[in-house]
């Protein structure tokens, strides 16, 4: 072992170590400076491409535009920029010219090379400050005309991706009306459209649920071109992001009150179960479990979901024991809302096992506080107006008090702490060694404190209630 060390000595302090240590260096400044002199190399006809944007005719702007694009997709490979800032902020205004180009293919590269360009922040803040981006958003007037007659697949994927990005640049903007007005009628009369390839549909709609996380009359407004009827054979497409893209539409449908009707009557409830049963993507599982959610307001619905589909062991499943936070959030909404829903509801999930499922959330260290807030809210819809010495048992078995007890102490949030409240008094209103195990813990010293302190006639209510369910036990009322 000493040998080796002394061998190893001999070698960090021989020749032959230090010039293995200055070629490393060698090679290290020879690669930056190799990839610098590329770069500049690559950068050194952006003068060059400026002046055949703003001189050159039809046939040399669209080169010229052929190659700009070929070189972002080379540097997309290499994960390296591939033009300056300032040729994108001087190249705007000519791309915004061979945009509105009478040369369909001219136009149709200019609007994917700005779709592309639009993606750098710093570059859209950069034509914010300059104000020049207003250009654009006001040549959205232009633009849904070239959608809406535009049959040519290839050049209508490169005017809806450029559309995209307006919308979302303008949404702060006066876009809003534009978009409202002319462009969702347009993407609503594309989606109806026969021939349609894959990639333009799911540009398609990813446009419209996009507008409508800004507007919400746009359901409506979809709704009067009857595109319900379009959406519904999507949701079984084997693409999975047309699936996915369509059934967030559908879960902006369902936001409108008025139309969750038209949802059930054209059978896309069933097709929504048919997701939560069949698909293993989460953000089309969190879509479908959220419209029917909402669609639980309706007792009819959801006695049809989850007793006659049975779905409540696969939201379990699949989303309150999914490891993704959000989609034990929407599991947790979807039980409490069916648990509004009917009794029989609260039985059945009850019996399926959702207080074990919903310990175990509760019990996990790093829980926000929104799912924790809706875990409780779940719990406490499944106790009332059951059968109480059922639900104490149930909660007894799983030994949830001290874990409910410990939350309320921390607790600041009003609604949830009168969620909690309700919970820890159902141990008062069931059996006497439910009571005696409810008084071993103390808490009954904080629920004088907070009964004296309240100003919320409900939480005083549910406190007094604890205190008379205790006071009907002759053994502790003293």
């Amino acid at each position: 072992m000493d040998s080796c060390k002394k061998n190893y000595k001999c070698f960090l302090e021989s020749d032959r170590f230090k010039l293995i240590g200055i070629a490393g260096v060698g090679i290290g400044i020879g690669y930056a400076y190799l990839k610098q002199a590329k770069s500049i190399k690559l950068r050194s006809d952006e003068p060059k491409f400026l002046k055949t944007l703003q001189e050159g005719d039809n046939d040399q702007t669209t080169e010229t535009l052929q190659q700009i694009l070929e070189r972002i997709k080379k540097s997309k490979d290499q994960k390296e920029d591939p033009f300056k800032e300032n040729f994108k902020t001087q190249s705007f205004g000519h791309l915004i010219k061979s945009f509105t180009s009478d040369n369909k293919n001219t136009s149709s590269l200019a609007s994917l090379i700005l779709s592309k360009f639009l993606n750098d922040v710093v570059y859209c803040n950069k034509l914010e400050t300059l104000e020049v981006i207003e250009i654009l958003i006001s040549k959205i007037q232009e633009f849904t005309p070239l959608i809406k007659e535009e049959s040519n697949q290839e050049y209508l994927n490169n005017y809806l991706k450029l559309f995209f990005k307006i919308v979302k640049i303008g949404q702060k903007k006066s876009v809003l009306r534009i978009v409202q007005n002319e462009g969702v009628p347009v993407l609503g009369a594309l989606l109806k459209k026969k021939g349609i390839n894959d990639e333009c549909r799911i540009l398609i709609l990813k446009n419209l649920t996009w507008c409508c996380e800004f507007y919400e009359t746009i359901p409506s407004m979809l709704e009067k071109q009857e595109i319900l009827m379009e959406i519904k054979p999507l949701l079984d497409s084997s693409n999975e992001k047309i699936v996915e893209y369509s059934s967030s539409l559908i879960n902006d449908y369902s936001k409108n009150s008025e139309l969750c009707q038209r949802l059930d009557n054209l059978g896309i409830v069933k097709s929504l179960v048919r997701l939560i049963f069949s698909s293993n993507n989460d953000q089309i599982l969190c879509n479908a479990s959220l419209s029917l959610t909402k669609l639980m307001v309706d007792r009819q619905i959801s006695d049809l979901v989850c007793i006659q589909y049975e779905i409540v062991p696969q939201i379990l499943v699949k989303l309150l024991r999914s490891k993704n936070k959000n989609l034990n959030y929407c599991g947790c909404q979807f039980l409490e809302m069916a648990a509004k829903a009917s009794v029989s509801n609260k039985v059945l999930i009850r019996e399926c096992g959702a207080f074990a499922i919903l310990l175990s959330i509760l019990n996990k260290k790093d829980i926000s506080q929104k799912l924790l807030q809706q875990a409780i809210a779940t719990i406490k819809e499944l106790i009332v107006q059951s059968t109480r010495t059922n639900n104490v048992k149930y909660l007894r078995e799983l030994n949830i008090l001290p874990t409910i007890i410990s939350i309320f102490k921390d607790c600041t949030n009003q609604k949830m702490k009168l969620n909690l409240v309700i919970i820890i008094g159902n141990f008062s209103c069931s059996t006497h060694e439910a009571r005696i195990e409810l008084m071993k813990t103390g808490v009954l010293t904080e629920f004088s404190d907070l009964l004296l302190n309240s100003k919320d006639m409900l939480l005083t209510r549910n406190l007094v209630t604890t205190f008379a369910n205790l006071l009907i036990s002759r053994k502790l009322k003293y």
